[in-house]
């Protein structure tokens, strides 16, 4: 009996400790705690480990354009759009302030994680879990830290959907056409989640609809001017984003490729190509024989896009990611999916431009590369709806104490 009671005991306890966390009221600390613990494992991660834990080869091009742009040079790489180098500019291109940006602008990625989860679900909690996730997902940590453009385009993809939930358009579109300047790859899914969230999420009339696409488009055109007078003065043609598409396609779809990976000497070889001095040239000569691959061997091009599917979102694209592929991505992929049923039996229309975004960006790596690093920007939708599932799972947990407090007394 003495047992009983004193289980129930520890339960009450544990039930309005939990309570007081959760009040409204307490959300603001709660909120600010998560932030700071995101900014602390950051900081803290790259002060324990030496900056080569965090290499990859990326993040020099990158640099090297922040410095272009510093020297009033055009960018030598063919490969970068300009939007992660103008910030290291702006900062003074050096790897410590570089290291600040990239980890404030991950703490801004977890706060807008935790207000879009909390738009998604209508749930305050969910938010605030999905933001503790985020703070400590090792793959939110690691390229935070490895001076590439996954976490300002992660974060800038967050803000704009946020801002999209909230009806706030244009600065919605700000953030996307700021996106499409870090990574290009959602620059063709940019209209058509305009159209979604104001028709399908906001429930707008068409032509409201519409004129939010001009608005995106009017955006897109002034913030990308600069960039195509920069791209006509250097190659002497109207070059609308960079010449990374032939190499990508290519490097995906040709006849070396056995994997659907991307390692040099093994799945391609760009040595016929190095004739070809003319970089737009090179560009249409690499994306012609893509094609002409593609056409030509439509059976082999199915299965190189299952091996990238296989790539894409297997628990682990090589040995030294294994464990902390097992630990984190498996465990928040298994926690979303009964979190995507929860809302998507009440809340619906909230995922579609989720579902939308997921099977964009999956179609675009089967097509081209598939490989771990271009998973990541997915992964915030998938922590966004693991904090819906915990969140229910606490909130039937602190039901069935509160039923068992009540039994224990009677």
């Amino acid at each position: 009996m003495a047992s009983t009671y004193g289980t129930s005991a520890t339960q009450a306890a544990i039930r309005r400790g939990v309570l007081r966390l959760i009040e409204p009221k307490a959300e603001p600390y709660v909120l600010l705690a998560i932030l700071s613990a995101a900014a602390f494992a950051r900081t803290g991660i790259a002060l324990l480990f030496p900056p080569q834990e965090f290499y990859l080869e990326d993040s020099d091009s990158y640099m090297r354009s922040a410095q272009d742009i510093l020297a009033g040079r055009h960018l030598q790489s063919l490969l970068v759009m300009p939007g992660y180098p103008t910030l290291l500019a702006l900062a003074g291109a050096n790897p410590v302030s570089r290291l600040c940006i990239d980890i404030l602008l991950s703490v801004v990625g977890v706060w807008c994680l935790v207000r879009l989860t909390q738009a998604v679900s209508g749930d305050r909690i969910a938010g605030l879990f999905s933001g503790i996730i985020w703070s400590f997902y090792p793959f939110a940590i690691f390229y935070s830290l490895a001076g590439l453009t996954e976490t300002m385009f992660v974060t800038l993809i967050l803000a704009s959907f946020l801002a999209y939930y909230r009806q706030a358009y244009s600065l919605g579109s700000l953030a996307m056409v700021a996106a499409i300047m870090t990574r290009p790859q959602v620059e063709l899914l940019a209209p058509v989640m305009v159209l979604t969230f104001a028709l399908v999420v906001n429930r707008e009339l068409f032509t409201r609809a519409l004129a939010h696409v001009g608005v995106l488009f009017a955006i897109y055109v002034c913030l990308m001017t600069p960039w195509w007078i920069h791209n006509f003065t250097k190659y002497g043609t109207f070059v609308r984003l960079n010449l990374a598409t032939g190499v990508v396609l290519y490097t995906g779809n040709n006849p070396m490729n056995r994997t659907g990976g991307v390692e040099a000497g093994v799945d391609f070889d760009l040595g016929r190509f190095k004739p070809i001095s003319d970089p737009v040239a090179w560009d249409r000569a690499l994306r012609d024989a893509a094609i002409h691959f593609i056409v030509e061997h439509p059976e082999r091009f199915m299965e190189l896009a299952a091996l990238k599917l296989r790539r894409l979102w297997g628990p682990a694209a090589g040995t030294r990611h294994v464990s902390i592929s097992l630990i984190s991505f498996v465990l928040v992929a298994g926690l979303a999916i009964p979190g995507f049923i929860g809302l998507l039996r009440r809340r619906w229309r909230k995922l579609v431009p989720i579902i939308l975004f997921l099977g964009y960006t999956t179609a675009v790596h089967m097509v081209t590369i598939g490989t771990l690093r271009y998973r990541f920007p997915m992964e915030p939708f998938l922590v966004l709806l693991s904090g819906t599932a915990i969140a229910c799972g606490l909130r039937i947990t602190l039901a069935d104490m509160t039923l068992s407090s009540r039994s224990a007394k009677m």
